[in-house]
């Protein structure tokens, strides 16, 4: 999907803000130690108005918030390896490390680029997968708006993170799709499951930002540090992926055009035989869902959580679903409207939603909504954290 420089993943409606939207202002260089709050679960949340950022935090048991840990880049990114808190900042390049086993402070900054050959201005990171046997890091680059920085041969980096300020060291050529004329195959998410690291390519025109035809999974040796397969997926435009226990399938949600809202039955939820390396075809099209799918996370084999995107005038409506991924049954809207969902998470028996952008007439309010992973529709009263939440993961303390 078309995700410029300095706009987050699955977020059209933001555009326009983000066109004008300033960067970020800079953090303190050291960040005085917070309270210990126990041990457990936490969400880690990064929160933007699109002129700036904010780094939280939620303890899932009791719904305990540790506000304003950081001020974080305007399009922030959160991932979370082992005790480590990594916020991706699209803008600059660039991405902080933070120890929860310090109490987040004095972070540790990454550079998520390679000059002059990608400028970190031009880099546009999108995800990163931390190899921390290895001390190694994957970036997937997106490209900014209007650069031919990044390609096929630039879109995946390794970092040493024994030498984070290096840069990235090397690249893993990732392959183009044949009719991709911009030369960028538009890499996304990186998860890994046992020595493969799957990554989403969306194979987009950059001059439209529409699928030239169905997506792709790369598949990477994280042994040999390179391309072992590439896996043709059926829908176009994929924006979300979940591996499922043990390897052996992955659910991929994809958009098609989302821009304009066009259903045209090309792209919805499609399960991928990861051992057989081959798409098992889509179970539910666009046109089947009513929208768009713009992220998801798969509970167990067959249930899946999903948040469905349509046009609506000029503007988009989000509305999170639960599907059956094997029989292709969509349930009852369990929450929505809301103006747009950059991601969404199941933990334990509870469904996380982050809802952002500035709310319509009846839609409901940005904010983190928590509720049973069981079916039920979710509670229409959310976390609120000031800014909307943009970005979020899960660690354990």
């Amino acid at each position: 999907m078309f995700r410029p420089l300095g706009c987050p993943p699955s977020f059209f409606p933001a555009l326009l803000a983000c066109a004008t939207a300033a960067g970020c202002t800079s953090p303190p260089t050291e960040l005085p130690p917070l309270p210990s709050t126990g041990s457990g679960q936490f969400l880690a949340v990064a929160t933007s108005d699109f002129q700036t950022g904010a780094l939280h935090t939620i303890e899932l048991s009791t719904l305990t918030v540790r506000r304003d840990i950081d001020v974080v880049d305007a399009q922030p990114v959160v991932r979370t390896y082992g005790s480590k808190v990594y916020v991706l900042d699209q803008t600059h390049g660039t991405a902080r490390a933070y120890d929860t086993a310090q109490e987040f402070a004095n972070p540790t900054e990454l550079l998520l680029a390679k000059p002059p050959e990608v400028p970190a201005a031009q880099a546009n990171p999108y995800d990163l997968y931390v190899d921390a046997a290895k001390n190694t890091a994957y970036v997937t680059l997106y490209g900014g708006f209007g650069s031919t920085a990044v390609t096929g041969a630039t879109a995946l980096g390794v970092i040493d993170l024994l030498q984070p300020t290096a840069g990235i060291r090397s690249f893993i050529p990732l392959p183009v799709a044949s009719g991709d004329t911009d030369n960028n195959p538009d890499a996304t998410r990186l998860l890994a499951c046992g020595d493969s690291l799957y990554v989403l390519l969306q194979d987009l025109d950059r001059t439209t930002y529409r699928p030239v035809g169905p997506g792709r999974l790369a598949v990477v040796s994280l042994s040999e540090t390179r391309v072992r397969k590439t896996i043709q997926l059926a829908g176009e435009n994929p924006t979300a992926l979940s591996v499922l226990p043990g390897c052996s399938e992955a659910i991929v949600g994809s958009a098609g055009d989302q821009l304009s809202g066009a259903l045209s039955g090309r792209s919805g939820i499609e399960r991928v035989d990861l051992v057989g390396e081959r798409s098992l075809g889509l179970v539910l099209r666009d046109s089947d869902l009513g929208g768009n799918v713009s992220t998801l996370e798969a509970v167990r084999g067959r249930d899946v959580f999903v948040d469905v995107s349509r046009r609506v005038g000029m503007n988009y409506e989000n509305d999170v679903f639960l599907v059956d991924a094997v029989r292709g049954q969509r349930s009852q809207k369990l929450l929505g409207p809301l103006r747009y969902v950059p991601s969404l998470r199941v933990v334990g028996q509870r469904v996380i939603v982050l809802s952002a952008g500035s709310a319509g007439s009846g839609q409901l309010p940005p904010g983190i909504y928590i509720g049973p992973a069981n079916g039920e529709a979710l509670p229409t009263t959310p976390i609120n954290l000031g800014l909307a939440p943009v970005s979020t993961d899960l660690y354990t303390r």
